[in-house]
């Protein structure tokens, strides 16, 4: 039975340390959210990570990996993880919200947009997608684009307060912008747009009838103030403004009744100062007769006066008398259509009154019939720049690119219709004609660094990054002062690195971060890819001299102070790792994640000591690692195996004790405790620890067996039937010898009772004998045996062996026997033994040496046992050599045989039905040299069945 202990201690400390402390990985991703739900991101990532190491194609775990990454603020880390989940599966939309936070963070704005737009594919009418874009504009300072999705925005979600507040509000900050830059048209149209919102906001009424003050329409700042009134009754300052604008158009007695009527509504010494002063402006205004009035009084008795025509014309366009000034041209217009001088005047009142239509059909009139006039050409391709621009925000590309075309060789407008032609190819993504357009830009202007530049940035957006690379460092390397140039080729070689990175190119990423450490000693980033791509492709001295230079810039970085504690593990150097680990957990003491790192590493430094035969200093490691982290399991496990290994069953114990009390039901834990109890033939209280555990898929057969294994172990009682057969080939000796057997098993102690049978032609033999195996608690033990038998068999046998372990897998016997035989001699024998075990074998030597009277014999036995099937089986080999049989029990071998040199062969096995029942056959061949030249041979055969109950 010991060889059945040493094998089921080999077979547990197999699975402690291969399966002990392995969660699967939906358990280990389950960790991970819990962790995560306590904000504890960088415990969560070392979960997921594990997890991944499992089902490497999970792309839930990845995703979530990545997002632990982003709370941790390992950004880059993030975003090529995010990047593999979006590859292999590319409809995932977490990752997307994931990389827009993370672009975002890296003011990577642009790629931020692009995320936010594949999301707005799959989900058109999220507004916070598009107000997360709008932002995103803001941001780039793209203030055009930024109004043209709000606009879009406000389409999607009309009734919306928050839409409709956030769109009106920027309507009126560009307004604002406009005016002040004097486009007056501009700024109109937005109050105008921003009142169609929110009809009853009164800054917009009063802005807009400011703008049109200061554009001179008094018209429609009258009409303005009127539209808020309807809107607003009674508001206070827009009735002062109507007021104001109605003095300016000498309108006093409208002005002078409306400030009768707010008088009205209670004494104000404001509006009695404000009657006081517009009685007096009118007064002094009716008191000269205004010529105005006088000639429109001439015009309307001679229509064919061209003095009162020119000067009512002219002077209605000055003073703002825009209906008037329309009327008369349009009567003059359908005598002359193609008059420059009235065509022109049209256009001014057109423009003053806001009215673009009109004004579009005017300059297109001019345009047709002077194309040849500068200053009409110059305002006409205004109208059609601002049109075309018009389209372009409204998305209308196919309309605004004929008329940028049409702009391309205008000196005022070539630049910037080109411009907008590339970016109408770009939204398009016609890639081919972008190149194409970009490319004849440069020709023509070759010293253009935007031009240049945007080129690179097209290269990279086609997913060409070599010669975007490559453009990039030509340029930078013939003009190195240049900031522009170095930003540029920082960033698409960032860009061109993270695509190698995809392609598993190290060896160019190498290179290209190389060249970015030598330009810029401080590039973090090109610091962080000389490593990876080092590390890689395994060159781990190249990259920890990376680090070593990037902590002269950044002494106090975690991530590169991680990174070489990581190179150094990863060339096999753990010491230096966990050297390095520990400096680090002395300046962050409470960061888990360097902690956990640094117990990790101790791990593998503990198991490479082991590899080595270290045990001594990887039991050092793992009690220096649960003094670190007093929560942990997987070293309180290594440990106490190590020294189950070692038969320190005490000290085992007291390791899995210490360990129970913060992980009271940990399973490995308490399974190992099972097999401490195991190994000290404890085998309830083993069985009691060993069920509690949930063994992995692939072990619960194996595990269902060792319970079995445990209960035939609780039997207390064995009954065993012996047959022995027993030939010679020269001699007329035939033998059988039957044995009946009981075994009574105690914690410590076995106690059997044997009866032999033989029977002969001169009669019957019989024999009693009694054992008893005795184990001490240093595993040290004896076995005592009794025999009296009749016939045939001695007639007293008694028997004493001590057994001593040692060295693990050895085990020493030393003891002696005494016979009392039939004819009354005595025969004394001396034995000593020694035996080891290799895995599923055991082996065993024993010499014997026995004395009758001054005779000497001796007898040497070697012998084996083969386990096989998991050790419930077992092939035995046996051979002896000596003047006396391995046996003297049997009286017919002593009378027979004692003195005759003696060489013997024999083999068995013995099989197992569960673990209860044993069926055995065991066959020897002995051969006797009586004389010179007669040999004897005889044979046996041993039978046997013995059962537990």
């Amino acid at each position: 039975m010991f060889k059945r202990y040493i094998h089921i201690l080999l077979f547990t400390l197999c699975f402690a340390s291969g399966y002990g402390q392995e969660l699967s990985a939906p358990e280990y991703f389950a960790l991970a959210k819990k962790e995560a739900k306590k904000n504890n991101f960088e415990k969560a990532a070392q979960y997921c990570e594990k997890a991944l190491k499992e089902e490497p194609k999970n792309m839930d775990i990845k995703e979530f990996l990545g997002k632990c990454y982003m709370e941790t603020q390992r950004l880059p880390l993030a975003r090529v993880t995010l990047l593999e989940v979006l590859k292999e599966n590319p409809k995932r939309t977490d990752a997307r919200y994931y990389l827009i936070n993370i672009e975002s963070q890296t003011k990577r704005y642009s790629s931020a947009v692009c995320y936010v737009n594949e999301l707005l594919e799959v989900k058109p009418y999220d507004k916070s997608l598009w107000m997360k874009k709008i932002g995103l504009y803001d941001l780039i300072g793209d203030n055009v684009e930024s109004e043209r999705q709000l606009k879009r925005l406000y389409q999607i979600f009309p009734e919306d307060a928050e839409v409709k507040a956030m769109y009106a509000s920027t309507l009126k900050e560009s307004a604002v912008k406009q005016d002040k830059r004097g486009e007056i048209e501009y700024s109109a149209r937005q109050y105008e747009q921003a009142l169609q919102v929110n009809r009853k906001d009164a800054e917009s009424y009063l802005n807009l009838i400011n703008v049109y003050i200061k554009a001179g329409n008094y018209q429609l700042a009258l009409a303005t103030a009127e539209k808020g009134l309807n809107a607003l009754p009674g508001n206070t300052e827009i009735t002062n403004k109507k007021i104001a604008v109605l003095e300016q158009m000498h309108e006093y007695q409208k002005a002078i009744d409306i400030v009768k009527a707010q008088q009205k509504k209670g004494n104000s010494a404001y509006y009695n100062k404000l009657l006081a002063y517009l009685t007096g402006e009118a007064a002094r205004y009716y008191k000269n007769s205004d010529p105005y009035e006088l000639y429109v009084q001439l015009y309307e008795k001679d229509k064919t006066s061209k003095e009162a025509k020119d000067y009512l014309l002219n002077t209605s366009v000055s003073r703002g008398y825009y209906g008037d000034a329309q009327e008369l041209l349009n009567t003059e217009l359908k005598k002359d259509p193609k008059s420059k001088k009235l065509l022109s005047k049209q256009l001014y009142v057109y423009e003053n009154q806001q009215n673009r239509q009109g004004a579009r059909a005017t300059i297109q009139k001019l345009y047709d019939s002077y194309p040849n006039d500068s200053d009409i050409s110059d305002k006409y391709q205004y109208y059609i720049f601002q049109d075309a621009k018009e389209q372009f925000r409204d998305g209308n590309y196919s309309e605004a690119l004929p008329v940028f075309e049409s702009l391309t060789s205008s000196t005022e407008y070539g630049k910037p219709a080109n411009n907008y032609i590339y970016s109408i190819y770009l939204e398009q993504k016609a890639y081919g004609k972008a190149l194409d357009h970009i490319e004849k830009l440069i020709a023509a202007n070759p010293n253009e660094q935007d031009y240049i530049l945007k080129k690179i940035d097209l290269l990279a957006d086609m997913g060409d990054y070599e010669n975007a690379y490559a453009m990039a460092k030509n340029y930078y390397d013939q003009n190195k002062d240049n900031l522009g140039y170095r930003y540029m080729l920082n960033d698409i070689s960032l860009e061109y690195m993270k695509y190698l990175q995809e392609k598993e190119d190290y060896n160019t990423i190498k290179s290209i971060a190389d060249e970015l450490i030598a330009a810029d000693a401080k590039n973090l980033e090109a610091y962080q890819y000389a490593i990876s791509s080092r590390t890689y492709m395994k060159q781990y001295d190249e990259a920890a001299a990376i680090v070593e230079q990037a902590l002269q810039y950044y002494p106090d970085s975690k991530e590169l102070r991680l990174k070489q504690a990581g190179l150094y593990s990863a060339s096999g150097d753990h010491k230096k790792a966990v050297e390095s680990l520990l400096a680090m957990e002395k300046d962050y003491p409470y960061n888990s994640m360097i902690r956990n790192s640094l117990v990790e590493e101790m791990m593998m430094q503990a198991k490479d000591k082991e590899k080595n035969d270290d045990d001594t200093e990887a039991m050092n490691i793992y009690r220096e690692v649960i003094m670190l982290k007093p929560s942990d399991t997987l070293a309180p496990v290594k440990l106490a195996s190590l020294h189950i290994e070692r038969k320190e069953y005490n000290e085992a114990m007291q390791v899995l004790d210490n360990a129970l009390k913060s992980n009271k039901e940990n399973q490995n834990l308490l399974y190992l405790k099972g097999v401490v109890y195991e190994n000290m033939d404890d085998f309830k209280k083993a069985k009691e620890y060993q069920s509690q555990y949930n063994p992995p898929a692939n072990k619960v057969a194996d595990h269902k067996d060792h319970m079995e294994y445990l209960d035939s172990r609780l039997l207390k009682n064995q009954i065993s039937v012996t047959y022995l057969k027993a030939t010679a080939d020269t001699l007329p000796f035939n033998l059988s010898v039957g044995t009946l057997e009981y075994s009574r098993f105690a914690k410590k102690d076995i106690y059997v009772a044997r009866v032999n049978y033989t029977g002969k032609n001169s009669g019957v033999g019989i024999q009693g004998e009694a054992d008893w195996y005795h184990k001490f608690n240093n595993k040290s033990s004896f076995l005592a045996n009794v025999a009296v038998g009749s016939q045939f068999f001695p007639k007293f046998r008694g028997t004493l062996s001590y057994y001593q372990p040692f060295a693990k897998t050895w085990q020493a016997e030393i003891g002696g026997r005494y016979l009392y035989l039939q004819d009354n001699r005595s025969l004394y024998t001396g034995i000593l033994g020694i035996e080891k075990t290799i895995g599923d074998v055991w082996l065993n030597a024993r010499g014997s040496v026995i004395t009758q009277g001054d005779d000497v014999y001796y007898n040497v036995l070697a012998q084996s046992r083969f386990y096989v099937r998991d050790a419930k089986d077992y092939l035995q080999a046996m051979a002896s050599v000596g003047n006396a049989p391995e046996d003297l029990s049997l009286d017919f071998q002593i009378n027979n045989t004692l003195s005759f040199p003696t060489t013997m062969v024999g083999a068995g096995y013995f099989h197992s039905v569960g673990y209860k029942t044993v069926f055995g056959i065991l066959g020897n061949w002995y051969n006797y040299h009586i004389t010179d030249d007669l040999y004897m041979d005889q044979y046996t055969l041993l039978l046997t069945v013995r059962t537990k109950f």
